[in-house]
């Protein structure tokens, strides 16, 4: 599943005429379920990897899992990932997160949880 994904991923990227390569990623929720901070077997782990392979800045945000020690990363602040991310990919769609918010101040997003369904945005391209 972490494939198809980011095979998706960069087609929304690349049909905005970006390349992944060089873009700033930001990942919403990289838990392994809503609500909790547990990211053992979660498909955010792979995805992060797979884009970081094609050349992207990843960062991500969860208010559940403050670093990942296994990627060398550590989660950024809601506002500071969309203001500089290129495009920001929903992974894990935690309750806490205001998706709306996101949908009205990411560039682009791409939802893998369904859950901008109701926002009707132009902005956002769906699995």
């Amino acid at each position: 599943m972490p494939y198809q994904c980011v095979a998706r991923i960069a087609r929304a990227h690349n049909d905005g005429g970006l390349p992944v390569k060089g873009a700033r990623i930001g990942v919403l929720g990289v838990s392994y379920k809503p609500g909790i901070g547990d990211t053992r077997e979660s498909p955010a782990l792979k995805i992060i990897e797979l884009l970081r392979d094609m050349g992207a800045d990843v960062r991500y945000h969860d208010p559940h899992a403050p670093a990942l020690p296994e990627l060398g990363i550590e989660g950024s602040d809601l506002e500071e990932l969309l203001a500089d991310s290129d495009l920001v990919v929903i992974v894990t769609a935690h309750p806490e997160v205001d998706h709306e918010l996101v949908v009205r101040r990411a560039r682009l997003v791409v939802d893998l949880r369904g859950v901008t369904r109701a926002a009707g945005a132009r902005n956002v391209v769906r699995l």
